[in-house]
This record gives C-alpha cells, sequence and structure tokens, in this order.
C-alpha cells in the first residue's frame, strides 16, 4: 500500500488546489512506475470535444492503463463525484495495485466555502481489479 499512498500523498494537494480554484477538476491519473516514482498519466487532446464528460475521460484514462500496465506497480485514477445517498460533494480515487492484486475506491467527501475546502471522513469500498486483471 505504500505505492498507493506515496500517489495521494504526491497527488491530493494537486487535486484540492483545483477544487479550491475552479471548484471542480477533470478526472487524472497517475502511476508508481517500475522505478517506483510517481508520474502523471497524460491523454492526448481531442481536438473535436473541448468538453468531454468526466465518464469518458476515465475510460480513456483506464485503456491507456491497461495498454501500459506492464510499466506500473500502481495506479491512481482521481475524479470528482456527486454522492446523492449522503448528499456531499467528494473526491473519489480508483486505486490498484499490481503486486497486491487489490482495487478499492477511496472516498473523501469535501464541501467549498469560498477559498477554502473542508474535508470530511473518507472511506473506502472494494472494487474489483481493471488494470492489472490477469
Amino acid at each position: 500500500m505504500d505505492d498507493i499512498q506515496n500517489i495521494l500523498n504526491e497527488i491530493f494537494p494537486f487535486v484540492e488546489r483545483l477544487l479550491k480554484e475552479y471548484g471542480e477538476f477533470y478526472p487524472l491519473s497517475c502511476a508508481v512506475n517500475v522505478n517506483n516514482e510517481v508520474e502523471h498519466i497524460l491523454l492526448e487532446e481531442n481536438e473535436d470535444n473541448d468538453f468531454p464528460t468526466s465518464t469518458s475521460v476515465i475510460d480513456e484514462l483506464k485503456k491507456v492503463l491497461r495498454y501500459q500496465k506492464d510499466n506500473f506497480l500502481a495506479i491512481a485514477i482521481f475524479y470528482d463525484v456527486e454522492l446523492k445517498e449522503e448528499k456531499t460533494s467528494a473526491i473519489a480515487v480508483f486505486v490498484e495495485h499490481k503486486t497486491e492484486k487489490l482495487a478499492y475506491t477511496f472516498y473523501f467527501p469535501y464541501k467549498l466555502n469560498e477559498d477554502d475546502l473542508i474535508l470530511g471522513e473518507s472511506w473506502k469500498v472494494i472494487n474489483e481489479t481493471d488494470i492489472f486483471e490477469d
């Protein structure tokens, strides 16, 4: 789980800054590569669609991650969600680890007050592996 914690430690401040500045963010992804370095996963711009849906961005990120999975030990996809049952916005982080064969989605509920981001108590949900499937 150290690889996943390294991703969270490096990327979470960036996501918080995006929320404070813009009130939202497009899904983004990073991974721990085989050299134990956190790297950002970038998508090529789609000139035909300046405003893709978050779902389509997540799908494209997953395609790239699956294609490059041999280069990674762990991956994470960060995205902004509205949780209707909990009546809150949340930062969702889908994570998966290659050798530990685990996948989770972490939820970090938040509220935006002017320029301040207030995080609530987080939780995780166990998922099926999606990127490092055998």
